[in-house]
Parts: C-alpha cells; structure tokens; sequence
C-alpha cells in the first residue's frame, strides 16, 4: 500500500478484526516484556523470554502491566464518548482503576497525586518529564482514526496525553505511535509504517519537540542504548521503530524488543500494537499466547468493533 495521508484503505469488514488483533498482541507483548523490565540487555534471557517466567515483583506469570490497563481505558473512553474524549475524562477514569494497576510510571503518579489533591488536570511546567506514559497507551486512537484524518488523530494524542505527561516531548512520541497504529490497520507493509513514522516525526518534531531518533531510527541509523531502553519518550518511539524495521513479524519482533532490555513491556506492546493491527493472522502463530492472562480484560472483541466503527463513520466525533 503506498503511504498516502488521503486515502483510507481499510474495508469496513477488516477493521475490528485488525483492531482486535492489535489489542491481543499489544497483551502478549506486554506480557512477554514484563519479567524483563528494568534489566539491562545482557541480563535478558534470549531462550527463556517466550516461557514467560513469573515477574520478580510478585505478580502472577503472565500478567500484564499499566501499559495494558490504560491502553484499554484510553479504548474505552474513546468508544464512551463517541470519538470526543476531553483529557479530565481519561483522567478521571485513570484515577478511579489506579488502585488495580500494576505499575504505573512516575509521572503518571504525580499527576494523580495531583488529581487527587485538586480535582484539575496537572499544569504545564519548565520541570514536566519527557517519559513515555502517554505514548504508551495512545495505539487505540491511531486504530479508530484513519490516516486522512490526521489532524484529528494529532488532537487527540494532545488532549489524552494532556491528563497526564505535559512535556512536549511527550506528546510528540504518541504522535508518532498513533500514526503507526493507524497505517497499521490499513495494512501498511513495513516500509510504509517507516515512513509514516518518520513523516510524524518530521511534523512532530516542527509543532512540539525535536524527533531525530525516530527518524533515525527509521532509516536504520539509530542504535538501541546498551542500557536498556529508558523511560524516554522519543527513546521508546525510536525503539519501537527500530524493532519494525529489524524484525517485520510477531514472532520475531517480540522476543527482540524484549532482548533491548530496559523498558522491555513498554517497546513489546507497543511493537505488538501496530504489528498486530498489521497482520492479525499472525497473533495466533505466538506459540506462547496462551501464558498470557487476558482475564482482566473481557470483551476486547466488542471494543475493538467498537473503535472500527468510529474509524468507518463519516460523521463521529473522530
């Protein structure tokens, strides 16, 4: 398919099922990430990651994280209001599932900290994090927003990433995840994702901040850090790039955004996100699939027809 902001592809019959794969796969790789998150490369355990070892902390083997738990919200919130969400309305969902999430991040704490205390949003600040919370969770609105619609796609990125990350930075790597994600549901082949990854960072990085690994990473010049993969929200945009453009399958893509260590669950998902939005058939070649405890989550099906028909109705709020 060639990259194209004009034309959507995608026939009406295809998208749930695309979106549904996409959720199951954004699971899996947040699962398969887990046990793995916060260790650096050399301490990943090539052969062992698709066993899906229980996480050190204690939670139960195959569990996922908030990285599941809010892609779902934001899902559900998108589907709730017809396409029109205002950032208190993820928020203050957010704050009333908080006490059943596994892991939330840094900034999202202050901001429910500061929710809590105030009843507001947080306000922007010189001191706001670039972390990846709000990219993390931002697939759902690339898989109800069509590519031609990509400045709807873009406010929506602003305003659901507003209840929680402020820094410019922040948002620009959702930006680009939600690109992803939208091409993704028309099908788009590899080098048509690449591109599109790129062309949202170029416009990301004019409007909110500079994008340069994500382009990078694109056109293969980017190297994952030894570390591991940090909080950094153009960092895990890049990463997530780089994994697409090394290792075009499931199968393989998993595993190796797991082998960059550091914020393993966080590349994974996201990687299984738009991978499996593109091939959704390839969901079901994960051998280890059914070690992932999705019990939390029923009714993924229903959402996802849900959002594809937000995708395919001229007139909604998206």
């Amino acid at each position: 398919m060639p990259y194209d902001d004009r034309s959507p592809l995608t026939e009406p019959a295809g998208a749930a099922r695309r979106i549904h794969g996409a959720m199951i796969a954004f699971a899996a790789g947040d699962a398969l990430g887990v046990p793995w998150e916060g260790r650096p490369p050399e301490s990943v355990d090539a052969a062992g990651v698709v066993r899906l070892p229980a996480p050190d902390r204690g939670w139960p083997r195959g569990s996922t994280s908030d990285d599941t738990a809010q892609m779902v919200l934001v899902a559900r919130c998108l589907a709730d209001t017809d396409g029109r969400p205002a950032s208190m309305d993820f928020l203050a969902r957010l704050a009333d599932a908080a006490p059943g999430v596994r892991g939330l991040g840094p900034t999202t704490r202050r901001a429910l900290a500061h929710f809590h205390a105030t009843g507001e949003l947080p306000a922007p600040s010189a001191g706001d994090l670039p972390t990846n919370g709000a990219a993390m969770r931002i697939a759902p609105v690339g898989w109800a927003v069509p590519p031609h619609r990509q400045e709807r796609r873009r406010s929506l990125c602003e305003a659901l990433s507003a209840a929680t990350h402020r820094a410019p930075a922040a948002v620009a790597a959702a930006c680009v995840i939600a690109a992803m994600a939208s091409y993704a549901v028309e099908g788009a082949g590899a080098a048509d994702l690449l591109d599109a990854a790129a062309a949202e960072a170029r416009w990301a990085g004019a409007h909110y901040a500079p994008m340069d690994a994500v382009a990078d990473a694109a056109r293969g010049r980017w190297s994952p850090p030894p570390e591991g993969v940090s909080l950094d929200a153009v960092e895990t945009a890049a990463a997530v790039v780089h994994v697409i453009r090394e290792a075009q399958d499931l199968v393989a893509a998993l595993p190796y955004a797991v082998s960059l260590g550091g914020d393993t669950d966080t590349v994974a998902a996201l990687v299984g996100g738009v991978l499996g939005a593109r091939d959704p058939e390839g969901v079901a070649a994960l051998g280890w699939l059914e070690l992932v405890d999705l019990g939390e989550y029923p009714g993924l099906g229903d959402l996802a027809a849900r959002l594809a028909a937000l995708r395919e109705t001229p007139d909604a709020g998206l």
